[in-house]
Order: structure tokens, then C-alpha cells, then sequence
């Protein structure tokens, strides 16, 4: 079967999973009516405008006040994996998805191992490794960043990277909700070398809460907070077969 995709098929399927996911995975502060979309042009070559009945207020996942925040910044940050409509894990981070018979899962339920891509690119160009997401989850972990999706990484006892394309977590006790953790709109991943500086009570006065640097398919290269995001293609967004996509540029 053939796993490669197109940046605007993984647009569209990232999309569709923070649709189907919201309720569940974000915070209850809004009802789903209140953040479904409503695309108003898909051409080819053209802008796809997506309206909302609150616009997002921050592009940091792991600062989201709700819906209107994850899904914004879910457009440019990606996490390990997603579910889709059907519950079944889809890579986008991870090379693979983990299980018993690759070794991933640990046999006693302790740990679970993630291999990552390699040749993945934030949008200023810098590489991708395991070092991103120890970090994420130093930066989650932090009571001073007061991160809102801290809770699901409380089971976790460490992170540790292997190498650097390969991520070890090391759960409390036996855990079998070990695809929790850096999963869907609550688990993008976060560029250590943009972070850094800011893990800790400043969490909120990094300038990529609203210019952010993430691996996904789009950049943001305009955001007024409540206001209007504007997203173009991301230069350095992995090409896994080389098609011309469709779409230059979105707008939330």
C-alpha cells in the first residue's frame, strides 16, 4: 500500500482529524457547533478561507484556550500520529506506528518507543529530531509554562531520546493508554530551539505563539489575534511524491 502523501492531501487529512477529534481531545469550554468551519473557496491554485464563530487567540497547542486555538495551530505543528474516523493511528511525526509485534509497546506496559522520519524540516529550515520532543514534554511538564494539555502527560515518568530519531517514554506503572502522549490535537510537537528560551513562566511572551515555526504544510505568516490567521505553503514541508498542490495559501 502506498503511504506517501501530498502536502495538500495531508492538509486535508489533518484537517479532518482535528473536525472529528476536537470534542474529545480539547478542552470543553466550547460546544463543537461553535468551532465547526466553513470552507468558502478550494480551487486549484487558490485560497481556502476557513470561517469560525470565535477566531483563535494564540498558536501555541500546548497554551490553547479551546478549540478555536488547537485547530489554528494544528494547521502548521504536527504530532506524532492522529486518529482517524475510524480510531486507527496515522503516522505523521513517527516513521511508524509502535505496537507489540514491532517492539514499540513494551510487553509489561511500562514504555512505549517511537521511531521518528528523518529528513523532516521546521519552516526555518532547521531539522527535526528526538530532541523536540524530550523537550516538548520538559516544556509540557513545567507547573511554570502551566501548559493546558499537562494532563495528558501526567502518566509519564520520562522521555528520553534514544538517538535522534528515536524516542523512548517511560511510563509511571503498567499504562495502556500509551497513545495518549504527543497524539492528536493535544500532542504537535514543539521546536526546542525556538522554545527554549521560554520554558518556564515567560511561556506566553514567545513571539511563536503567533508567528510559530511548526513541520506542518503551511506557515503562518500573518496573525492578528481574534482576528485572522493567514497560512502559505511551508518551503521546507517534506514532498513525498513531488505533485503540485492545489492550494497556495489558507485563511482562518
Amino acid at each position: 500500500m502506498n503511504n506517501k502523501f501530498s502536502r495538500g492531501q495531508i492538509f486535508a487529512g489533518s484537517l479532518l482529524s482535528i473536525l472529528l477529534l476536537s470534542a474529545c481531545s480539547a478542552p470543553k469550554a466550547e460546544s463543537p457547533t461553535t468551532s465547526t468551519p466553513a470552507a468558502t473557496s478550494s480551487a486549484a491554485g487558490d485560497t481556502l478561507r476557513l470561517l469560525y464563530w470565535q477566531a483563535p487567540t494564540i498558536l501555541n497547542p500546548h497554551l490553547a484556550q479551546g478549540n478555536k486555538d488547537f485547530e489554528a495551530s494544528r494547521i502548521t505543528y504536527e504530532p506524532l500520529a492522529s486518529f482517524d474516523k475510524d480510531g486507527k493511528l496515522v503516522a505523521f511525526l513517527a516513521a511508524e506506528i509502535p505496537s507489540l509485534e514491532n517492539g514499540g509497546v513494551a510487553k509489561d506496559g511500562k514504555s512505549v518507543t517511537w521511531k521518528l522520519k528523518q529528513g523532516v524540516k521546521w519552516s526555518d529550515g532547521k531539522p527535526f529530531t528526538a530532541a523536540d520532543v524530550v523537550f516538548t514534554y520538559q516544556f509540557v511538564s513545567n507547573p511554570s509554562v502551566g501548559a493546558t494539555t499537562a494532563a495528558n502527560y501526567q502518566a509519564i515518568k520520562s522521555v528520553e531520546a534514544i538517538d535522534d530519531y528515536t524516542v523512548k517514554i517511560n511510563f509511571q506503572n503498567l499504562n495502556p493508554a500509551w497513545s495518549l502522549p504527543f497524539i492528536g490535537s493535544n500532542g504537535p510537537i514543539l521546536p526546542r530551539h525556538i522554545f527554549e528560551s521560554y520554558n518556564g513562566s515567560k511561556a506566553r511572551e514567545a513571539p511563536a505563539n503567533l508567528i510559530p515555526v511548526g513541520t506542518g504544510p503551511y506557515k503562518v505568516v500573518d496573525f492578528k489575534p481574534g482576528d485572522i490567521v493567514i497560512y502559505e505553503a511551508n518551503s521546507f514541508f517534506r514532498e513525498a511524491n513531488g505533485e503540485t498542490e492545489n492550494l497556495d495559501s489558507s485563511e482562518l
